[in-house]
Order: C-alpha cells, then structure tokens, then sequence
C-alpha cells in the first residue's frame, strides 16, 4: 500500500512531527524526540507546480546526457529554445556543457529520485512507497513527456498537491533521513531503507520547500 494517498486535516508543526514518528515507530524505524518540527503550514514558502514541472524536466534531461553524452548537443539546443535552460543551476548548465566524470554521472543518476517525488507533489500519482528500493527511469519516463518534445502543456497543467500533503510527506522522509544515516554512520542495517534514496528525496522536499532558494545550495541537514 501506498502512503500519504489521502488528505489530513490542517494540523501544526508539532502534530506533524507525532504523526510521523508513530509512523515510523509501526514500521519498526528508529526515531528520536529531539528532531525538530519542520515548517508550520501557515509560514511555510512552496514551490509553484509550474516551478517543479520545469525541474522534474531538467533533472530527466541532465539524466539524459549522463547515459547517452551524444544527446547533449540536442539537449542543450532544446532546453534553449523551450525556456527551460532558464531554469537549470550554474552547476547543471556546467554539466551539461561538458563531459561528466564517473562520479558525477552515478549523483546524476540518483536525481531520480528528486523526479519521483516531485512528480508525486504535482499529483502525477496517488501514493509513494518506502524508499526501500531504487527508483527506475522507466518508472519514471510514463508520467514526462517524450525527452526533447514540446514541454508547455506538462508546465502549463500542472498542479500541486495540497500544501499540507506535502508537509507530510516533507516531515516523514526529514526522520526517515535521520534513520537511514544513523545507520550508516552504526555501519548496521536494520531497516530496508536505502540512504542514498531517502537523501535524494530529502533533497527534493528541501528545494520544494524554500530550504534554500537555489537549487545548488540546498542541503539535507539531520
């Protein structure tokens, strides 16, 4: 079963913080009181579903260029005619005008998780799952555009889902962060969870929330 498919009523900082952590706690997850609330829904700045439309496509596309570099030519031209190259970081713009490390091209590979759940915060699915698995580009390539096709109507249409979904969700996945890292820094698994998963989806919720404004500066702080 899928989680946060449905919608919660309004609910503070604090009451978000207890839903998670019993979440987490029926699921066997370690948690700790002392982490703090994340952003009260009445303060809180969110991303625009047409902000986060125009990510997910230059995250897939960076993608893209990572597995095929020979596409980068066409990529480049296409993100420049269609307004999206605007929207990419200094740090993407670099990467896709030059070849990538190995390294680089295996973190490329991990936004997809960032897709995933933006995709899931513009409704393009009802529910997401425990990050217990790796996301897969084909799982994700059915809810985008054909690459380098016409983006306007996949901007144009898209819209959020309600701001305390996603303030869920934001919360739940800053604790399963917690869990997943201690657990590395413990050198012991005891949940299924796949840090490097749960971080990039950190991430996203991070960016989507205004935990940084640019792209490039967000951090996943736990």
């Amino acid at each position: 079963m899928g989680w946060f498919g449905g919608r919660d009523k309004l609910k503070t900082a604090e009451e978000r913080k207890r839903q998670s952590m019993l979440r987490l706690r029926s699921l066997g997850i370690p948690v700790i009181d002392h982490l703090p609330v994340i952003e009260e829904e009445s303060e809180v700045r969110i991303r625009t579903a047409q902000e986060i439309a125009a990510r997910i496509l230059v995250l897939a596309h960076l993608n893209l260029v990572a597995e095929v570099p020979k596409e980068r030519a066409e990529v480049v031209k296409f993100l420049k005619e269609t307004g999206l190259w605007r929207t990419a970081s200094p740090q993407e713009q670099d990467q896709f005008g030059r070849k990538l490390a190995k390294q680089e091209a295996i973190d490329i590979s991990w936004r997809t998780e960032c897709i995933w759940v933006m995709l899931w915060a513009i409704g393009k699915f009802p529910s997401i799952e425990l990050p217990t698995k790796e996301v897969q580009v084909d799982e994700v390539i059915e809810f985008i555009p054909e690459l380098t096709s016409d983006p306007t109507d996949f901007v144009r249409i898209a819209k959020l889902r309600p701001v305390s979904e996603v303030l869920d969700f934001a919360d739940l996945t800053y604790r399963l962060h917690w869990a997943a890292r201690q657990e590395d820094l413990d050198g012991q698994q005891r949940t299924p969870l796949i840090l490097s998963a749960v971080r990039e989806q950190h991430y996203a919720f991070n960016w989507i929330t205004y935990y940084a404004d640019e792209w490039d500066e967000v951090t996943t702080d736990t």
